[in-house]
């Protein structure tokens, strides 16, 4: 009978998938379809996904700092069509809308547990606020539907749960990491290659980025460097955008 190679006197459930040892149920650890001992567990290369995200837990994401900074600039516009005497009823019902919305996206930056869905919530009820008072239900409705979209996509985000300290499952922040954190440079330049359609020159510096991306992608490294398909969409975005504006720059010159 094989028994536990920290526990002798017990006996055996399996071996470590790095090590080899065999391992008793209290030392026996599950990550990503394989099993480990507690001690090959704890190591950086075998749990890179969790000590990867351990860094972000209640740590503020990009995400929430710009609805704060959208919370403020809302929060400047509402009082300025509140305050305002020469402001319509429908002027204010959009201020007052606003303004709790306004309120939302600020309480959300503090990191309170249940702000969290106060910005769903909260777009709608803005919506219906606004509907009330200027009696245009329909563009009420969308702006406040638009609104909770916007705030749920934020709400459900991995960044933001472990803003928030919410319990969030491997399968979840392996889906997040092999979209955002693996190879960032891709991502970056990705973005940088849409932003670009509107800088002349930018598309350049996104093209030398998703060069440098692809040829950084090592499936095998720990943690893998994949996200093969934003370098590759940073390269072609970035060579036709560069093509549009070059003719556009020859039509000037010629014309």
């Amino acid at each position: 009978m094989a028994t536990c190679a920290v526990h002798p006197e017990v006996e055996a459930v399996g071996t470590c998938a790095r090590c080899g040892r065999f391992h008793c149920a209290a030392e026996q650890v599950a990550l990503d379809g394989k099993i480990y001992c507690a001690e090959c567990a704890a190591r950086d290369d075998v749990d890179w996904l969790g000590k990867h995200y351990a860094k972000f837990e209640g740590k503020r994401s990009g995400m929430a700092w710009s609805y704060f900074l959208l919370g403020l600039l809302l929060a400047a516009l509402s009082l300025a069509m509140l305050l305002s005497p020469s402001s319509m009823r429908s002027e204010r019902g959009v201020g007052a809308g606003l303004a709790l919305y306004s309120l939302a996206c600020i309480v959300f930056f503090t990191g309170w547990r249940r702000a969290r869905w106060l910005l769903p919530l909260s777009g709608l009820i803005s919506g219906g606020v606004i509907g009330m008072v200027s009696q245009q239900w329909l563009a009420a409705g969308a702006v406040g539907l638009l609104l909770s979209l916007f705030g749920l996509a934020a709400a459900t985000d991995v960044r933001t749960m472990l803003f928030f300290r919410v319990p969030v499952g491997r399968p979840a922040l392996r889906k997040h990491f092999d979209r955002y954190g693996s190879n960032p440079l891709a991502v970056g330049a990705s973005r940088l290659a849409l932003v670009s359609l509107f800088v002349p020159g930018l598309s350049l510096v996104s093209l030398v980025l998703g060069i440098i991306a692809l040829a950084r992608v090592d499936k095998n490294a720990t943690p893998p460097i994949a996200n093969v398909s934003a370098a590759l969409a940073a390269i072609v975005f970035s060579l036709i955008v560069t093509g549009i504006h070059g003719l556009a720059i020859a039509s000037a010159v010629f014309h």
